[in-house]
């Protein structure tokens, strides 16, 4: 944070552990504000004297994905959160003794960022995932949080993440077959050829067994789990 008039640092905020995608200061207490990240957690911030340079409030996975754009209710007691996941929600302080949405130390957090590993068989579709140059796993990836690797010889999805994120990503790639399912049909024979346009506007794609011309993982840093 910088104080502009005289391009001095004021202090350095450290909370998120993705990208931040939106901020959104109070419309009433000039040190108070909120921010949302590229992996749908939203963090609330005071930084006034009687604040701190850490969270006040954190509230992992408030969306599934990108929170784009937040605005605070003219008179400061509600937020409305904008993300990439299609929703819209509000946010509220809670009654006083509630810790409901708030980080804590308790097991329920623990169980939550639990890192698991689930497998999604893709049958037929293991091109249309992975997508042109490989950008439509890439950006589930980025959106959801998650590491994710395409097996192209078994034809199914390994998604490494917590329960939330493997839930979300599970969702979008369910929604994403089933449209491919209705609008196109494979070859006779259910080989690994998925014929016509892809469902992405683009040109012809043939994915034979275990092989073809795309590399079976993309994600930050190329590397394995």
């Amino acid at each position: 944070m910088i104080y502009i008039c005289v391009m001095r640092e004021l202090c350095s905020l450290k909370g998120h552990h993705r990208e931040v995608t939106s901020i959104a200061w109070h419309p009433l207490y000039e040190s108070v504000f909120a921010s949302g990240g590229m992996d749908g957690t939203l963090l609330y911030w005071n930084i006034g004297p009687k604040g701190s340079e850490d969270p006040a409030a954190r509230v992992n996975f408030a969306h599934d994905m990108a929170i784009w754009d937040m605005k605070w209710h003219p008179a400061g007691h509600i937020l409305a959160t904008g993300s990439n996941d299609r929703q819209t929600k509000f946010w509220s302080r809670n009654r006083p003794g509630s810790i409901s949405g708030l980080e804590g130390d308790g097991e329920e957090d623990e169980e939550a960022s639990e890192i698991l590993h689930d497998e999604m068989e893709l049958g037929n579709h293991v091109g249309i995932v992975i997508g042109r140059r490989g950008a439509t796993i890439i950006a589930m990836q980025r959106g959801t949080g998650t590491k994710m690797h395409v097996d192209q010889v078994r034809r199914v999805l390994q998604i490494e993440g917590t329960a939330k994120q493997i839930a979300a990503v599970s969702k979008r790639v369910g929604a994403l077959l089933d449209r491919v399912s209705n609008e196109y049909s494979g070859p006779p024979g259910g080989g690994g050829d998925f014929g016509g346009r892809s469902a992405f506007g683009g040109a012809s794609s043939s994915f034979a067994g275990g092989g073809g011309g795309m590399i079976g993982h993309y994600g930050p840093g190329a590397a394995g789990f």
